[in-house]
């Protein structure tokens, strides 16, 4: 065993002797900060258990918090002390570390025979160490040597001994049997102690000197001794043993009602933790069970937009079938009536006049309002009128010189006239016939069942098939095609057609959004394809525009439709293929689409790919369709309709 004089030595010590042990420091304050120490001494092996007495002069203390929190300081003595003591309390700690490290070590035995036998341990500590029979049996004792015996009572079981709100002026020594310790809640009434009761009951009613707290009930057969107030003030003054006994059967008691509410407090933590763990995972639960309510309702909306728009198709279907008859008989009536007119004109005295403004009329090509006012302007000069100048405009005229010789005859300017009317007339219906037929062809081939899908597309006339179909919602939105030689690709022309009206109604949607929002209107209901929230169209892009791009691609084409819509949001762009996703709540209105979920379905059946590129003021979405489709897609119908 080796002594050291300083923390130094000590630390030199142990840094070049790994296997020693250390079992007791006695540092005094002149060493300065003890948490100081502490952090000196934490990582040494040897010094892992060592006990640490602290000699001061000082009256307080700082700077040990570390030390006490870590467990190091175990005693502190004040200088000067006992002559003797010091060496009793260092032999102290070396015994209770050998106990503790090494309990069968030899040396213990000496250390023990050493203990000064004028130092015995208090009688009270040394009452803990007994059990509850052992202490109430001292204290009947002590109280019987002062009032002499005490008769015992002999309870039944339903006995109440103290009752809550009444007043306590006797204690229970309780030497056999079980009392229960309830008080009545709102929730009831509960047990608060039964096997943590304790031997001496009344004791805590008493020292407050009030009602009792509880009511205490015995819950077996029991025997107890009854002591009033007077009579254990009389047992307390006439002998010291009475009130060791009494103070260490409380302590006693405390101590195991205090662990209880300790083990209560405890389970109701981890209960209440349990509790908030059920909750959350009962709220997760939930929130699925919405999601999974709110994807059905999706789902019941989505199966009933498709159905009608099922029904939509049929009837669009059987409208395009209907539609050709009168076509075909108005194409008739316009062939008859031009040549029963020719028949007129031939016989007519000025035949060849009415003959010739009828063609005119018949294939006059389109004029802007400025050409005509231009014109308008050239012919006024020469017939010095006006209205008359007008007039022969309507008619087609566009030379000054037959103008003023028409209108120096009136009956050949009402002929011409008259003519016009008819050429115009004419015209109008072959244009009327021929636009219908286009919609009639193009209304077919969106609702034409699916059929193999190598038959062989020219996709820019599938796309102008979709641009004849929402014609009507691209009335104030500039139109710019963009068209190469392309081949023909493997492909139902119909899905495709269904394709390119979905992507243009959603960009005229985000076009007709745009237009909204800069004029500072109320935004109308989204369409397929959502606007990012809070953006407005930059006006410096100009009007609203549409581009369409079809150009020939690895063998395949690629279709770039582009708007300088607002753009889509970014949180809805990681979404827009997903099959349930939409803004539009179920609604369903002609020319909308098969949604981009669908859309893309469709795509990846003919082998193709999808692609969305937004941000505000320029929106393209780019299909790619391959030459060859491989065999096991070209077998199978995309039939988007019963995609889910």
């Amino acid at each position: 065993m080796a002594h050291q004089h300083s923390v130094e030595e000590m630390l030199a010590f142990v840094a070049t002797r790994p296997d020693a042990v250390v079992p007791l420091m006695m540092v005094s304050d002149e060493v300065g900060s003890l948490d100081v120490l502490a952090g000196q001494l934490q990582d040494r092996p040897a010094l892992r258990t060592t006990r640490l007495l602290l000699l001061t002069r000082r009256d307080e203390l700082t700077h040990l918090g570390r030390a006490l929190d870590e467990d190091w300081v175990h005693e502190v003595v004040s200088v000067p002390w006992t002559p003797g003591a010091l060496g009793h309390r260092a032999g102290a700690h070396v015994t209770r570390w050998l106990r503790e490290t090494l309990p069968d070590d030899p040396r213990l035995a000496h250390l023990d025979a050493d203990t000064p036998p004028d130092l015995p341990q208090a009688s009270l500590l040394s009452k803990f160490a007994g059990d509850d029979d052992e202490l109430v049996a001292e204290l009947v004792a002590a109280c019987e040597r002062v009032l002499g015996p005490r008769p015992r009572l002999h309870l039944p079981r339903g006995v109440r001994v103290t009752r809550e709100g009444m007043p306590v002026d006797a204690v229970y020594i309780l030497e056999h049997g079980t009392v229960a310790l309830t008080r009545v809640t709102r929730a009831g009434k509960v047990t608060l102690h039964h096997a943590t009761t304790g031997r001496i009951i009344g004791i805590l009613s008493l020292a407050s000197q009030g009602s009792a707290f509880v009511t205490a009930t015995t819950t077996s057969e029991v025997e107890l001794i009854l002591l009033s107030v007077e009579q254990l003030d009389r047992a307390l003054r006439g002998d010291p043993m009475t009130g060791e006994a009494l103070a260490a059967l409380l302590i006693r008691s405390l101590v195991g009602r205090l662990e209880r509410s300790e083990i209560l407090q405890v389970e109701k933590i981890e209960l209440h933790a349990a509790l908030d763990a059920e909750r959350s995972r009962l709220e997760k639960e939930r929130a699925r069970l919405a999601e999974a309510l709110d994807a059905l309702e999706q789902a019941r909306l989505e199966l009933l937009a498709q159905e009608r728009f099922a029904t939509l198709g049929e009837l669009a279907a059987g409208v395009a079938h209907e539609l050709n008859n009168p076509v075909a008989a108005l194409e008739r009536a316009s062939a008859h009536e031009g040549a029963a007119v020719a028949t007129l004109l031939a016989s007519h005295p000025r035949g060849d006049l009415a003959r010739a403004a009828l063609e005119r009329a018949r294939n006059l090509p389109a004029r802007s309002t400025a050409d005509e006012r231009a014109l308008r302007r050239r012919l006024e000069k020469a017939v010095r009128d006006r209205e008359t100048a007008r007039r022969l405009v309507a008619a087609g005229v566009e030379d000054p010189g037959e103008a003023a010789r028409l209108a120096r005859s009136t009956a050949d300017l009402a002929l011409v006239e008259a003519a016009a009317g008819v050429g115009r007339g004419e015209r109008n219906t072959v244009l009327a016939t021929a636009r219908i037929r286009s919609l009639v062809a193009a209304l077919s081939a969106y609702v034409r069942p699916e059929g193999g899908v190598q038959e062989r597309v020219d996709v820019r006339e599938s796309v102008e098939d979709a641009l004849r179909l929402v014609a009507h919602r691209l009335d104030h939105v500039e139109v710019v095609r963009d068209y190469s030689q392309v081949p023909l690709v493997p492909a139902r022309a119909g899905e495709l057609v269904q394709v390119w009206t979905n992507l243009i109604s959603n960009a005229a949607d985000a076009l007709a959004r745009g237009a909204t929002a800069l004029s500072g209107s109320a935004p109308a209901v989204a369409g397929g394809t959502p606007a990012v929230a809070g953006s407005a169209p930059d006006a410096s892009l100009g009007p609203p525009t549409l581009t369409l791009s079809v150009r020939p691609q690895d063998g395949g084409v690629r279709v770039d439709v582009v708007d300088n819509g607002p753009g889509i949001a970014r949180e809805h762009l990681e979404r827009i293929f997903e099959p349930r996703f939409t803004t539009n709540h179920g609604q369903v209105r002609y020319g909308l689409g098969l949604g981009m979920g669908l859309a893309k379905s469709v795509v990846d059946a003919h082998g193709g790919t999808i692609t969305v590129v937004s941000r505000p003021g320029r929106t393209r979405v780019s299909v790619t369709l391959p030459p060859q489709i491989p065999g096991a897609l070209a077998a199978a119908p995309a039939n988007p309709k019963e995609e889910s």
